[in-house]
């Protein structure tokens, strides 16, 4: 069984994306998704709403993700968003009761975070702050600039990342994004989609060496892409971040039944041998499943069904 730790879906398809042309699909419809998961092996996924101006034109309410889930338990579970800009633009802001209530009505952690401000940022700081005291998972997306992009800005070596790891430690960060991917080598490819053997001394294989609370969500062509550029490394890498790594796809647009995603990729892995059963089974499930409150795959064959 797979779980999918990052999703995005709409109540219906045709959804406009930032600067798309009229009648352009992107995002999938729920039902849409239901059927990418059936294609391609996967059980059930996390739901992350986007509300951040800098990705979309059209906020999607908690309230509407929250509903998905109602209507498909056993399929999907849910993020609340937020956005360090929340309560009129203000560093010294409460983002105690907003957080409370979305927990309250069963979200899981706060994601995608597509912000495009510095992580050191006094908004962000303060944002951060209550995020760690309710100890939650925060998924983010990384950016290599600041402007006509989305995403926290950060630099080569992802020091902004460090300063919020070193100082919110009850934070589990969700790595995720091409930036955040391609800094897995230590060459200077650090920007979009890179190819070719990985370099010693990437900053993320660093940052996952050092604080166990950073975890890579190994989603989209960005994650896909840095798990087929060098298989030898991935064995490895998959051996040493078995505890730290969780599958996703991403899956923003339909995509043909016989491409490979990385749910192909991870079954390839294990049938050639190159990675455990239980590395499999814990990038696959039980890593999200210990973040996210659910039973581990163990528990889920035994009671035979799915609970999440």
């Amino acid at each position: 069984m797979k779980f999918d730790v990052h999703c995005h879906a709409f109540p219906s398809h045709g959804f406009i994306p930032n600067g798309g042309k009229l009648g352009e699909s992107y995002f999938l419809s729920v039902e849409q998704h239901l059927k990418m998961f059936e294609d391609h092996g996967v059980t059930a996924g996390l739901l992350l709403p986007l509300i951040h101006y800098e990705i979309v034109p059209y906020v999607q309410k908690v309230k509407e993700i929250k509903e998905t889930c109602e209507k498909y338990p056993d399929k999907f579970l849910y993020f609340m968003n937020l956005d360090p800009r929340m309560f009129f633009n203000n560093p010294k802001a409460d983002f105690s009761r907003v957080i409370e209530y979305h927990l309250e009505r069963g979200a899981r952690g706060v994601g995608e975070m597509c912000v495009n401000l510095p992580w050191e940022h006094p908004l962000m700081d303060n944002m951060l702050f209550y995020i760690n005291k309710y100890k939650l998972p925060l998924t983010i997306h990384i950016s290599p600039i600041p402007y006509g992009t989305y995403g926290i800005y950060d630099d080569y070596n992802l020091s902004g990342l460090e300063w919020a790891l070193n100082k919110y430690p009850d934070i589990k960060f969700f790595g995720h994004s091409a930036e955040f991917w391609s800094r897995i080598s230590g060459d200077d490819q650090y920007r979009g989609y890179p190819t070719g053997p990985v370099e010693p001394n990437g900053p993320v294989v660093r940052l996952l060496e050092t604080y166990p609370h950073l975890y890579g969500d190994v989603s989209a062509g960005s994650g896909l892409g840095a798990m087929t550029r060098d298989i030898e490394f991935t064995k490895g890498f998959m051996e040493k971040f078995q505890d730290q790594l969780m599958f996703g796809l991403d899956l923003c647009k339909l995509i043909p039944e016989d491409k490979m995603t990385l749910s192909e990729f991870m079954d390839h892995l294990l049938a050639d041998g190159s990675i455990s059963q239980t590395v499999y089974d814990k990038i696959c499930w039980d890593n999200a499943a210990k973040n996210l409150g659910f039973k581990s795959l163990a528990e889920q064959k035994k009671q035979g069904g799915i609970t999440l």
